[in-house]
């Protein structure tokens, strides 16, 4: 009886994956057919550097904030010198 209900879970979850992929199998075409003139390479090319250049101030950015706020704690946590309380 147990091997029974195992074929029935396995043969329900292939009929579930067939129902999954088969409509996007024939959504696809049989033959794709592209053309790139050659302004496609140089915009590509601005794309990745303009992409390198964003994150690159980016992370420059978020790394000033995080000294800015680590030195701030530390000033804060740290004795003054000369000063009582």
């Amino acid at each position: 009886m147990r091997s029974q209900t195992s074929r029935q879970a396995v043969s329900f979850a292939v009929i579930a994956k067939a129902s999954l992929l088969l409509p996007l199998m024939l959504a696809t075409p049989s033959k794709a057919f592209g053309y790139a003139d050659p302004g496609t390479g140089a915009f590509i090319y601005q794309a990745a550097y303009a992409a390198f250049l964003g994150g690159s101030f980016y992370l420059r950015k978020m790394l000033e904030r995080f000294l800015r706020r680590r030195n701030r704690r530390v000033s804060l946590t740290s004795p003054q010198s000369g000063k009582r309380p």
